[in-house]
């Protein structure tokens, strides 16, 4: 299924039939979509990788559908301000772009009565780019790969500590952690910058972060990447392997981001709209500007979307039944 996210010959198709008509409606009932201001909610804070990509998908739904699509940052709460404030909204009148952790995750680890409904106020839509995570180590922790990582935990047991960004990628390193019987201990933070920080300092040990905010410390030769979740090598680090191919595929994990509509979105809307998002991923230069902010330019159908979710489901369900829903 993975492969078919890369390959957009009939995507594309319908996204320029969608330059050559930038006006063309889509229909709702007897209304025409969309016939007002749609806000672009995101789960972004101004400057980050999403909110460029909100921005860019927004100008590109504006020119070619003849409505303004206001940006919205909702940042916090692990995407769960973004994802209530898009279904508090009335239908038509919003869209929601974030990490699919809100609809896998998020349902699985919120602690109180969820203010959404996952499965019937997010309705996938296309998936609209993905960012890469690093696992890094400090730079003088005598461990070159993951294996001697391993091997360092194994001979020093529950000594190292680390740390990950919340969600998914963190439930994914505690399983892993917790079937080959390895001790080190989480250590908590507000945001990936002082976890960097600390990182840079020797004060923790190694963690799986955004690889953005830790290429300048990498280039200082203060942090050591050992490799990447994603199915690809980054761009930025074109030397450093993959998980798969550093021999644990288990710890593969791209975390995409999405484009959900509201609850009842006719399915041609939905299909209209990837592949709108298709054709606005593939214009000249967009890539760059995204991959500068640490985002790859993918794009998937809403069925492609729904089928990612459902697998980090799986594995969601299957960490919390193991390791239990952590504090972090």
């Amino acid at each position: 299924m993975m492969n078919t996210i890369f390959d957009r010959r009939t995507a594309l198709a319908g996204g320029l039939g969608l330059l050559l008509a930038p006006t063309r409606p889509f229909a709702q009932g007897e209304r025409p979509w969309p016939d007002r201001p749609v806000r672009l909610v995101n789960s972004g804070a101004p400057g980050s990788g999403i909110d460029l990509l909100a921005r860019l998908l927004a100008d590109g739904f504006s020119q070619r559908l003849g409505q303004a699509f206001p940006v919205d940052n909702r940042p916090g709460a692990g995407s769960v301000l973004a994802a209530q404030t898009h279904a508090a909204a009335r239908a038509g009148e919003s869209l929601l772009l974030g990490a699919t952790g809100m609809a896998s995750t998020v349902p699985y680890t919120f602690n109180g009565r969820l203010p959404y409904d996952p499965d019937s106020d997010l309705v996938p839509v296309a998936i609209a780019g993905s960012e890469f995570l690093c696992l890094v180590t400090h730079a003088d922790l005598p461990a070159a790969d993951l294996g001697a990582l391993i091997r360092l935990m194994q001979a020093r047991s529950g000594e190292l500590n680390w740390n990950s960004v919340p969600g998914y990628a963190e439930l994914d390193m505690r399983l892993f952690l917790n079937r080959r019987g390895l001790q080190a201990s989480f250590v908590g933070f507000r945001g990936s910058p002082p976890a960097v920080l600390d990182l840079a300092a020797g004060r923790l040990h190694f963690a799986i972060l955004p690889l953005t905010p830790l290429l300048g410390s990498i280039r200082e030769g203060k942090i050591r990447p050992l490799a990447v979740t994603s199915s690809q090598r980054a761009p930025a680090l074109p030397n450093v392997p993959t998980m798969a191919e550093a021999g644990f595929e288990e710890l593969r994990y791209d975390p995409f981001t999405g484009l959900f509509g509201w609850k009842g979105m006719p399915e041609n809307q939905r299909n209209s709209l990837a592949s709108l998002v298709a054709a606005i991923l593939t214009e000249t230069g967009t890539a760059d500007r995204l991959q500068q902010a640490g985002i790859v330019a993918r794009h998937g159908s809403g069925t492609e979307l729904a089928e990612v979710i459902e697998a980090q489901r799986r594995k969601v369900r299957e960490a919390v039944r193991v390791v239990g829903v952590q504090p972090g």
